[in-house]
């Protein structure tokens, strides 16, 4: 099913009336997304600049698109002249839906490979229908089959503009690079929030295909390994130090001393106060 609202992919119509001897600037503040732009004109060489950084990109023909990644800051384009742009917008969550589901296990960050001058078929085809599609108000049957028309063309993107490889099933697990940065993100949530989400966007995974990729490479899941280091960290405190059971509980990243203290004798078989003793 196609996804709604912060995770749906949207297309708009851009057409600004420029008026001639005066600029129009357009704006797309940064956000977790990608903005494919598709000319339904050809629009002549105009200033652009993304995150501060000036572009003075030659005419975008008719038919042929470009790839704006907004996570790199603000873009923000000085137009002389009329313009008539299909603005596709791909939010970042779209593209971990899309992941998931389709059973791809990494991406790269979207990227034209003509900025400016890339040609797509797939859109080409399609752009009459959506122009038409956004002149109509249409009713509700219209309007779900052109939300998973948007969703089946932000595989596409995803697909061709970001390079997706799908998981290979003897391998299974992570690749050396994403077991050792997630551990390291693990590490260092022992002491703080834990978020699968956030480590899974960092390798370039889904979270569902995360975490069965590293329970396949390190022999169990996230949680239980964030556990454990979690409890090795404990025990080295009780050891050597002098904290009291409340300060050790905060400082591993347990709630409360009653959460330590039940957690700890789960896992160790004796009580944290019963350890410290021993040693």
């Amino acid at each position: 099913m196609a996804p709604a609202g912060a995770a749906a992919v949207s297309v708009t119509r851009y057409s600004p009336d420029v008026r001639a001897g005066q600029a129009h600037v357009a704006k797309m503040v940064a956000e977790d997304a990608f903005v494919v732009l598709y000319q339904l004109q050809t629009h002549p060489s105009h200033e652009f600049k993304l995150d501060g950084r000036l572009q003075t990109p030659e005419a975008a023909p008719q038919g042929e698109l470009n790839i704006v990644d907004l996570r790199m800051g603000d873009a923000c384009g000085r137009l002389l002249h009329p313009a008539d742009t299909l603005m596709f917008h791909v939010p970042f969550r779209a593209i971990e839906h899309i992941l998931e589901e389709s059973g791809a296990a990494t991406v790269a960050p979207m990227r034209a490979p003509q900025p400016w001058r890339t040609v797509d078929p797939v859109v080409r085809q399609l752009a009459p229908l959506l122009v038409e599609a956004l002149a109509a108000s249409g009713d509700k049957t219209d309007q779900l089959l052109h939300e998973h028309l948007l969703y089946g063309l932000g595989a596409h993107f995803v697909q061709r503009y970001g390079g997706w490889r799908r998981r290979d099933p003897q391998l299974g697990g992570l690749a050396a690079w994403q077991e050792r940065r997630a551990k390291e993100m693990l590490d260092d949530a022992a002491t703080r929030h834990f978020s699968i989400r956030a480590i899974a966007r960092e390798c370039g995974l889904s979270p569902d295909h995360f975490t069965r990729a590293f329970k396949a490479s390190v022999g169990m899941a996230p949680s239980a390994w964030l556990q454990a280091r979690r409890m090795d960290r404990a025990k080295q405190l009780l050891e050597t130090s002098r904290l009291s059971l409340a300060e050790i509980a905060q400082i591993c990243g347990f709630a409360d001393q009653s959460h330590f203290s039940r957690q700890f004798s789960r896992t160790v078989g004796e009580s944290p106060s019963r350890w410290r003793r021993r040693f």
